[in-house]
């Protein structure tokens, strides 16, 4: 009996979160191994790869060709041992007034996401390691997250 390809790529929930007066949809990110489909645009940008390549480089990991590796997602107001907490990040898509800006530096990049009112957000830090590349998307509160990847691109 022949086993079903694993799918890397899944829809996701969305949600309406509301921070002071704005209201901002998020998605839930699954907290290893798989990743959303909102998570593709995040992944693209931070490694300067076309969004369909790499949705297409995910989608191949079923057959055991590993491009980016997604090793943990955690939310830091939460507790690791009793529960765990949804893990959010605003959907760059449906947002409106998503901007952003880039500073580099020797060996690492840093992308500061601006979602309307909420100035740098979301952080992704990008640094590059022998071999491949590490991802860190840091989101501040409420709901602190931090999300880790290694690409090997």
């Amino acid at each position: 009996m022949a086993t079903l390809p694993i799918e890397y790529l899944r829809t996701t929930r969305l949600f309406k979160e509301r921070i002071g007066d704005l209201e901002i949809i998020s998605f839930e990110v699954p907290t290893h191994k798989y990743f959303s489909r909102n998570e593709i645009p995040y992944l693209a940008t931070a490694l300067d790869v076309d969004l369909r390549k790499l949705e297409n480089m995910l989608s191949d990991m079923r057959y055991g060709r590993v491009a980016v590796e997604k090793l943990w997602a955690y939310r830091l107001d939460g507790d690791l041992i009793r529960e765990s907490k949804k893990v959010l990040l605003p959907d760059l898509v449906a947002n409106k007034d998503v901007d952003g800006e880039v500073e580099e530096l020797e060996d690492t990049k840093i992308l500061k996401i601006h979602v309307a009112k909420l100035k740098e957000f979301v952080r992704i830090f990008v640094k590059k390691r022998q071999g491949f590349r590490e991802v860190i998307i840091y989101r501040k509160p409420p709901h602190p997250a931090l999300i880790r990847y290694v690409a090997y691109l």
